[in-house]
């Protein structure tokens, strides 16, 4: 969410864009009327005036249009959301836009099936973002072609894709085309796109572009399911289940006081927990690094397994943090106190998927973190600031880097390099996290016979590293294929990365089709 200074600045530009709208369009009136004066030049000196009427007439539009352009996007903020057939939308905005293309020799065709999951929608709001991206796409075909849009849904969430024949877009063009302003379109302002992907992100989705020169363009809307943004998450504190939104922790609790906690983060596939011995063990050994007794880990994996089964969840994320406890604060550990236990579940979107399989940006930033990064802390400013400086500079990730330029990890994931055919990646030591999908994927790649070189990356040997990816328990293994302004590898995932991919999930489909999970 913005900030509230961010947010007033917003207003206030938007404001002052609307004041200068009004003026703008007064003054293409009182040229409009000069024009008129002019309507039957009898001189040089008049056919000159009125050339330069129609010229300042021309920009006013321009100056107006931008401004329209500005205030839908600064304006993007309150949605009235409601449950939507995406079908009959797309249906709607297709009669009004097919006539259009085809006088531009555009065929549009639509295979968004009926019977999709219904979504929450500002019906008005996102059909201004389809026809920017339909607008976008015939743009990119003067000559004519062909628009595809296509669409399918899984329990949590779906997905709409609207593909052209066009030209396509070079990768450092495709790279900037949700920056607001940035426009390689004469007369362009820049916002179409930007606007899209805000109007969408407000609905809780994602849009993505894939492009290649010459190939055409795809633009893939992720979009959660009614059910999944109208449910109510609950969480257990303290063995309590409640609405996660009226939890409530002492302001003594230490967690809150110090970051004197730790927490574990786990995934669960159709029902079941995703590698839950390793991530529970990682837990045990975090517990004893900060020395936080009377946890009972049978009683919180019992608890895991009930709220999944009585919640109904099939694809989610768990979340557990436990803190040393409610004490007077001091900095020793206090006696006789229990620990704080929060537990939730939550349906999770794979909003990865199409990164995973183009490929992301990162972005390189220093270390900040203590020593002891294999400990799971809630210690985690350093990792918000590196990963917020990315964020800024449209990367998904923050590579961090120690003084000497060493490389250890990212923020919130681990890292890998395939340097003359081995992956390179750090050796466990406790300036990294133990990665529970880090283990699970150097154990595939022994399965597939890649070797590995446990040394660290250094910064300067990312310009010949014949590829990069990451790993995480929401990402899975994830191609990088830029660093900041650096392309990796042509820009594109490696064959490594690729049969790690696929190891990856023939092990995950296996494990979906295990029984589902009983009682323990």
């Amino acid at each position: 969410m913005p900030h509230q200074q961010d947010t007033e600045l917003a207003e206030l530009a938007g404001g002052f864009i609307h004041d200068l709208k009004n003026s703008f369009s007064t003054l293409s009136l009182q040229l409009q009327l000069l024009s008129e004066d002019f309507a039957d030049p009898q001189n040089p000196k008049e056919r000159r005036a009125v050339d330069r009427v129609n010229r300042l007439q021309g920009e006013c539009g321009r100056l107006v249009d931008i401004s329209n352009d500005f205030l839908r996007y600064a304006r993007v903020k309150d949605l009235d959301l409601k449950p939507t057939d995406l079908h009959l939308v797309v249906d709607e905005m297709l009669d009004f836009f097919s006539p259009v293309a085809k006088t531009g020799g555009v065929e549009v065709k639509s295979y968004v099936p009926a019977g999709l999951p219904a979504v929450l929608l500002d019906v008005s709001l996102f059909k201004q973002a389809l026809l920017n991206l339909l607008l976008n796409a015939q743009q990119a075909m003067p000559d004519g072609g062909k628009i595809t849009l296509q669409a399918s849904a899984d329990p949590l969430q779906v997905v709409l894709q609207v593909i052209d024949t066009g030209k396509g877009m070079l990768p450092e063009v495709a790279e900037r085309a949700f920056r607001p302003f940035y426009s390689t379109r004469p007369g362009g302002t820049g916002l179409g796109l930007p606007t899209t992907r805000k109007i969408v992100l407000a609905h809780g989705g994602d849009l993505s572009v894939e492009s290649e020169p010459s190939k055409g363009t795809r633009f893939t809307l992720c979009l959660p399911v009614a059910s999944v943004v109208g449910r109510e998450v609950y969480c257990l504190l303290n063995g309590t289940r409640v609405p996660i939104s009226e939890a409530k922790v002492s302001v003594l609790d230490r967690g809150f006081l110090f970051g004197d906690g730790i927490y574990e983060v786990l995934r669960i596939y159709s029902g079941k927990p995703w590698l839950e011995a390793d991530h529970f063990a990682r837990l045990e050994r975090s517990l004893a690094a900060v020395r936080i007794h009377g946890v009972d880990l049978d009683r919180l994996r019992k608890q895991i397994r009930e709220g999944i089964v009585s919640g109904g969840f099939s694809e989610a994320i768990v979340y557990i943090q436990i803190t040393r406890g409610v004490a007077p604060r001091a900095h020793a550990f206090p006696t006789n106190i229990r620990p704080t236990e929060l537990l939730w579940i939550k349906e999770a979107i794979d909003t990865y998927g199409p990164q995973r399989e183009r490929g992301v940006k990162v972005s390189l930033q220093p270390d900040l973190r203590w020593r002891r990064c294999d400990i799971k802390s809630v210690n985690l400013l350093a990792n918000v600031l590196a990963n917020q400086a990315a964020t800024e500079v449209n990367a998904v990730e923050a590579i961090l880097y120690l003084e000497d330029g060493t490389i250890t990890e990212a923020s919130h994931s681990s890292l890998f390099g395939v340097v003359e055919g081995k992956i390179r990646t750090t050796v466990n030591n406790p300036g990294i996290l133990p990665g529970i999908t880090r283990k699970f994927t150097l154990e595939l790649a022994a399965r597939i016979g890649v070797p590995v070189d446990f040394r660290s990356l250094h910064r300067d040997d990312l310009g010949s590293a014949e590829e990069l990816f990451m790993t995480g328990t929401s990402m899975e293994v994830c191609p990088v294929v830029q660093v900041d302004e650096q392309a990796i590898a042509g820009g594109k995932p490696g064959p490594v990365t690729r049969r790690l991919q696929e190891a990856y999930h023939k092990v995950l489909a296996e494990f979906r089709d295990e029984p589902s999970i009983g009682p323990m």
